[in-house]
């Protein structure tokens, strides 16, 4: 066996310990506030009670820190929908500012069509709520400067956008290890979410169409490139620390012509500060390998999305970075196997000892958890975490998981993405852009 894959169990044993402490520790995402039972819960609003308002609510039912107090949307069938999901009683609205009218109201959560967030977010800062608003923060390149200076007016009120990956353990165990050096150099990154359907909702009367099936019409929608890339273009921002410099490129209604209006299928190459590249594609026409980002360096491999990922390590001879900086992948089953087939970064949950391989698999995922990087398992789904953090963040001060210059960064790429593809040009930001934490 190489010197290099040559260590024992006994090596292993001498940081046991420090495993142990890091898998007892509280799991990502669970707020500390639910340790005190008794607190006043924030009172909230939730503005457009659709169908990604229901997912939300399937999180908000089991956080003791949020209740719900009033509910509104414009859409009856969707406004009953909301009232028994959330359950409650809580009172109902069709005018939103009706709503932000009331003094019991702490904060809101806005998930309406993506052309009216930045003014609801505008109203909702400005009649003293706290807000967490679905991504894109804002529809129109020159709205970012309205919500700022509505955030810069109430300083003491939280803003966060539902960049759910944020708030998933696995990503920031992903960020961890790329911090720690385990990809050397980032290079590329290659993501994609690629599904099989025509992406419309049925409508039983044609003059609700354009309100059910908002997703399809520019008038509403910035289409795959808001709805689906702008979860992955922000993986990317949040492992460089940095937003991208350029864009270029293409995309259309090539599969399913049904009178939409944003494109069925695109592609997208963003450029970074220091040359590195994000490779996109999205589309409705083929479901195979349905989503993923590929974060790509000279030192290894990260494939993930929410509840999976798997870490690949290039071959000890071709890598230049990681082997001087911490001799990170010192192990023998994490070197050997995870430049052969991969480890996986969390166990899977009906993970058996079905043999040698079962147990190999094991120690190398004790071995990550020694380098104070490994948790056990992703203990929430990142909406429970992303909501728990909003009203953490209200009552405790705890930082904002994708604060306002993040939802910032990545509506911008998402404006500058579709005007690249629709212009058929190389698109630049401007200068003074700042760089993403």
């Amino acid at each position: 066996m190489d010197s290099e894959q040559d260590v024992t169990r006994r090596d292993f044993l001498k940081t046991a310990a420090v495993a142990a402490a890091v898998t007892a520790m509280p799991a990502i995402g669970a707020p500390a506030i639910l340790a005190s039972p008794g607190r006043t819960p924030v009172r909230y609003g939730f503005i457009g009670t659709g169908s990604r308002a229901m997912e939300l609510m399937a999180a908000l039912t089991t956080i003791p820190t949020g209740q719900c107090v009033a509910t509104c949307d414009i859409y009856p069938v969707n406004l009953k929908k909301g009232v028994e999901a959330i359950g409650g009683n809580p009172r109902t609205y069709v005018n939103y500012k009706e709503l932000l009218d009331q003094k019991d109201i702490d904060a809101v959560l806005i998930a309406t069509p993506l052309n009216l967030h930045a003014q609801m977010v505008v109203d909702s800062l400005n009649a003293g709520k706290h807000v967490f608003v679905e991504k894109c923060m804002f529809f129109k390149e020159e709205e970012a400067g309205l919500i700022r200076q509505a955030a810069e007016a109430h300083p003491q009120a939280v803003l966060q956008v539902g960049l759910q990956r944020r708030s998933s353990q696995l990503y920031r165990v992903a960020l961890e290890m790329i911090r720690k050096g385990a990809l050397g150099n980032l290079t590329f990154f290659r993501a994609q979410w690629h599904r099989n359907n025509n992406w419309r909702r049925p409508v039983a009367d044609q003059r609700l169409e354009r309100q059910i099936n908002w997703r399809m019409y520019r008038e509403y929608s910035g289409g795959l490139m808001a709805e689906l890339a702008s979860h992955q273009i922000d993986v990317v921002n949040w492992a460089l620390g940095a937003e991208p410099i350029s864009v270029t490129g293409n995309g259309g209604i090539n599969h399913w012509k049904d009178g939409r209006e944003t494109n069925d299928n695109v592609q997208a190459i963003y450029e970074y500060p220091k040359g590195q590249k994000l490779l996109y594609s999205s589309i409705l026409c083929n479901g195979h390998h349905e989503f993923s980002e590929q974060l790509m360096g000279d030192g290894g491999t990260l494939v993930i999305t929410i509840g999976h990922g798997m870490y690949y390590r290039e071959q000890a001879a071709k890598v230049s970075t990681v082997a001087a900086k911490e001799n990170w992948w010192a192990g023998a089953t994490v070197t050997k196997r995870a430049t052969q087939q991969g480890i996986q970064i969390f166990p899977d949950q009906d993970d058996k000892d079905g043999g040698f391989i079962d147990r190999e698999m094991r120690f190398a995922k004790h071995w990550l958890s020694s380098m104070g990087i490994y948790e056990e398992e992703e203990s929430h789904d990142p909406n429970w975490s992303e909501l728990s953090n909003f009203f953490a963040s209200i009552q405790d001060g705890k930082p904002v998981a994708a604060p306002l210059e993040v939802g910032v960064s990545d509506a911008l790429a998402v404006i500058y993405g579709n005007r690249a593809i629709d212009t058929g040009q190389r698109v630049f930001w401007p200068k003074n852009q700042a760089n993403v934490a």
